[in-house]
């Protein structure tokens, strides 16, 4: 089934200026855009000829945040540690599971099982939890809610393990960690013999609960913690996800396909690519050497180093060769091999 037209006045040939939201399924792609409450995008959604390919009932769909924003949504540990509680905190809200997730710094990634209504609507509550904190933290308006917004169907066991490993690869693009070292994913939940012991949540009295986790709901009594990060075995359905593959062997297998972004990319369509200006790359350029190496900039950089910085930016923000040659003083021709 096939993605149909939303109502007219909300669909353009061309990109619209954002934020906008995209459905894609089976790289046929239809925008909505400038809908900052997803819960009242699914009722207009009903009243066009937007077509669901699950029909209203439980499906999977792949939400991620635009890659290629500037600007950061976690900058430090306990951003990050916050984003993953969220996740964990509203999930006994709501009428959906979560098989996979990986929050980067400056966008997120979560695969739902669940009606398509109720995914929006949880992901419209992590947005507004997240503006609330981390937006009144850094004095930002609308954290999450200026990005782009794609949502994929995904219709098939081969697409589902696609989508799943391209997710946990992440960190690994980005030259950051491996999948499985990375501590904002849900990577290290699956196929795990051994999963780490955490302090159960119930041992904490009231007031350390809302301390910790910025919360005065109810939080599971199953619920486990530790470095004040709930545990991804308390809130990851990794069994459904585990089902899917015949095996650790071949789930790692997918983990180290090379070609996955390539594929997973071409079944989201072709997506969006942003042209940021000099002076904005140099200063993420900044921000990497502050962050990664701890250098003020790239003047404090060895060659290996300098070549690590090309390779970052070029991932998270798609910044050319020639542009990063000319910012980091790189031949174009060393530019070409590497990256």
């Amino acid at each position: 089934m096939l993605l149909q037209s939303i109502l007219s006045q909300y669909v353009t040939d061309d990109v619209p200026e954002g934020p906008w939201i995209r459905f894609v399924l089976r790289g046929q792609k239809t925008y909505l855009y400038d809908k900052n409450n997803l819960a009242k995008t699914y009722e207009t959604m009903k009243r066009s000829d937007f077509e669901d390919p699950f029909n209203g009932q439980k499906g999977y769909y792949h939400f991620s945040s635009s890659h290629q924003e500037l600007r950061r949504i976690f900058r430090t540990a306990e951003d990050f540690a916050i984003g993953v509680n969220t996740l964990a905190l509203l999930l006994p809200y709501s009428n959906v599971k979560i098989l996979a997730y990986c929050l980067m710094d400056n966008h997120i990634h979560i695969l739902l099982e669940g009606t398509l209504r109720d995914c929006l609507a949880f992901y419209d509550r992590i947005v507004h939890r997240l503006a609330q904190i981390l937006g009144k933290r850094y004095g930002i308006s609308g954290v999450l809610r200026s990005h782009d917004l794609d949502i994929v169907a995904v219709t098939s066991e081969d697409q589902m393990k696609k989508e799943i490993c391209y997710i946990h690869r992440n960190p690994y693009k980005a030259r950051i960690a491996s999948p499985d070292g990375y501590r904002w994913s849900s990577a290290d939940v699956y196929f795990k013999t051994h999963q780490p012991n955490g302090r159960h949540v119930n041992s904490l009295c009231l007031e350390e609960r809302r301390r910790i986790f910025r919360t005065k709901f109810a939080i599971p009594d199953s619920y486990e913690y530790r470095d004040g990060v709930i545990l991804n075995t308390c809130f990851v359905s990794s069994a459904i996800v585990s089902g899917l593959f015949n095996g650790s062997v071949e789930y790692f297998d997918f983990l180290r396909k090379y070609s996955l972004e390539a594929e997973v990319e071409e079944k989201h369509g072709v997506h969006l690519q942003l042209k940021f200006s000099d002076a904005e790359i140099q200063e993420r350029i900044n921000d990497i050497c502050i962050n990664e190496f701890h250098a003020r900039s790239v003047r404090h950089l060895d060659r290996k180093c300098l070549l690590r910085v090309a390779r970052i930016a070029a991932a998270r923000f798609g910044a050319g060769r020639a542009q990063l040659s000319r910012l980091l003083g790189i031949d174009k021709d060393i530019l070409d091999r590497i990256l």
